[in-house]
């Protein structure tokens, strides 16, 4: 048998197969390749306050979230936690991806830290310090994360609206 060409109705398959492949496959590049890294901290933020909020109560234990503009970074330490082991948790926590900054944490309307290792409590009692992460992106987005006492989750305000 010698060398054949493709026939229209191969052509055809073929174009439908990659077709298909690339309406599964380009939404899941937007979120990955495209992405300034914005979703994966929202992400992580919400989870790990919900879940400090829920190992306070659950271990009777004074949790903090550190959160420091300085190195861009939040780690997790328990309230009186030996120097040497917070260092370790220090390293082993969450580094910001590239494109995403940590601007400043207030506490009220006028009281904002903007360097340093700020920490914001979770109580044994189940409530929290009532705290804003604010953040920047390199193309110019605002994210607010809302800690508020009472209630188990944060609110994210993405825009000038949570500044």
């Amino acid at each position: 048998m010698g060398n054949r060409g493709f026939t229209l109705i191969e052509m055809i398959v073929v174009i439908a197969l990659i077709s298909i492949m690339l309406v599964v496959a380009i939404p899941r590049l937007e979120g990955g390749l495209f992405s300034d890294g914005s979703d994966e901290t929202a992400r992580w933020i919400i989870a790990t306050v919900r879940g400090l909020k829920e190992k306070a109560v659950v271990e009777n234990k004074t949790f903090l979230l550190n959160v420091s503009p300085d190195v861009q970074r939040l780690w997790i330490t328990e309230a009186g936690m030996a120097d040497t082991d917070a260092d370790a948790a220090r390293e082993a926590g969450y580094s910001l991806p590239r494109g995403v900054n940590i601007d400043h944490v207030a506490f009220s309307q006028t009281e904002r830290v903007s360097s340093g290792t700020i920490p914001i409590a979770f109580f044994p009692k189940g409530y929290s310090d009532k705290a804003v992460i604010r953040m920047r992106t390199n193309d110019g987005d605002r994210l607010a994360f809302f800690i508020e006492p009472f209630l188990a989750g944060v609110n994210l305000v993405r825009g000038p609206e949570g500044w």
